[in-house]
C-alpha cells in the first residue's frame, strides 16, 4: 500500500503532542515522531506512490519480514513467539481472564465470529478463540505461516468452524461490516506505519457486530521511553501513551486494559487494550 505522507505527518503531530503532554517528550535517536518515520522510511520520502514492502516499517533495512524466514521462524509456537514458545499458557490464560472481564463489562456481545490479525500459525486461534467463538476468521500475510493453521489446529471439528483464511496484510484488509464480535490483534501492530495503524482501526470499527469489541495485545515499551525502533524486527515498539493517542485518532474509546502477569522479567510489559 502506498505511503499517505500527508496523512502520516498529521497523525505523527498529534502523537509527539500528546507524547509531550505526557513527560515522553525525547529520544535518543530522532528528534521527533515525525523525523523517526522520515529517517526510517527514508526510500520512500518525497513520494505518496512509493509502496513500503507489505506490512514493513522500514523501507529502507529490509525488503523481507523476519517472518517469512523458515530458519528465523519455524511455525512452531518457539518460532512465532521468538524463542518464548513457554510463555504461550500463561499469555493464553490471561487473554481468556481479560476477555471474561470484556465480556462482564458488555454482557450483550455475542460469540459468533471472531477474527485474529497476524493469526501466524494459529496459537491465539486454537487456545483462545475456538474454544470460545462458533467461528473465526484468520489474517496473515505470510502464506507459509497460513498453510500451517489447519494442521496447527488439528481437530477436524475445530477446522471446520475456521470460516476464512486471509492472506494479506493488516494495511490491505478490507473487513466486513458489522461483522465480528470480537476483532484481536497480537504481536502484530509494531509492523505497521502510524497511518496505516489509524486507517486499520478504524476499519475494523466499521467491522465491528454490535457490542462487539477490537482487543489490542502488545508490547508496551517501558516507562519514560516514547517509542523504540528494532531494526531486526522490521517494527516499532510503542510507549503504552503512543498506543492511546492512535485508538483516539481512529475515533475508538478504551474500554478496559489489564497488564499480562508471569511472563519473564526480561521482556516488555504487555498490555492488553479492549475498544470500541
Amino acid at each position: 500500500m502506498p505511503i499517505n505522507w500527508a496523512e502520516l505527518r498529521r497523525i505523527s503531530v498529534v502523537v509527539q503532542r500528546d507524547l509531550d503532554a505526557n513527560g515522553l517528550d525525547e529520544h535518543e535517536d530522532y528528534e521527533s515522531v515525525l523525523a523517526m518515520w522520515e529517517a526510517e522510511l527514508a526510500d520512500a520520502k518525497g513520494s505518496d506512490t512509493t509502496a513500503a514492502p507489505a506490512g514493513c516499517v522500514q523501507v529502507r533495512l529490509t525488503q523481507l519480514c523476519p517472518w517469512q524466514d523458515e530458519s528465523n521462524c519455524p511455525p512452531t509456537d518457539d518460532g512465532v513467539l521468538g524463542g518464548y514458545g513457554r510463555i504461550s499458557p500463561a499469555d493464553v490464560e490471561g487473554s481468556a481472564s481479560f476477555l471474561d472481564r470484556i465480556q462482564t463489562l458488555r454482557p450483550t456481545m455475542k460469540r459468533n465470529l471472531a477474527i485474529d490479525c497476524g493469526c501466524g500459525v494459529g496459537r491465539v486461534v486454537k487456545h483462545l478463540l475456538l474454544p470460545r467463538y462458533d467461528s473465526v476468521d484468520c489474517l496473515e500475510q505470510s502464506q507459509r505461516l497460513l498453510n500451517t493453521v489447519p494442521s496447527y489446529i488439528g481437530r477436524s471439528s475445530d477446522t471446520s468452524r475456521i470460516r476464512n483464511l486471509y492472506c494479506m496484510g493488516m494495511q490491505d484488509f478490507q473487513p466486513e461490516p458489522h461483522a465480528y464480535d470480537l476483532i484481536w490483534c497480537q504481536w502484530v501492530l509494531g509492523h505497521l506505519t502510524d497511518s496505516d495503524f489509524v486507517a486499520f482501526l478504524k476499519r475494523c470499527q466499521k467491522a465491528l457486530a454490535p457490542d462487539g469489541v477490537i482487543c489490542i495485545k502488545e508490547n508496551a515499551i517501558n516507562e519514560g521511553v516514547p517509542y523504540y525502533v528494532d531494526k531486526d524486527d522490521s517494527s516499532l515498539g510503542r510507549s503504552s501513551v503512543y498506543y492511546k493517542s492512535i485508538f483516539r485518532q481512529a475515533g475508538l474509546t478504551l474500554l478496559a486494559e489489564t497488564e499480562q502477569s508471569d511472563f519473564p522479567d526480561e521482556l516488555y510489559p504487555v498490555i492488553t487494550y479492549a475498544l470500541y
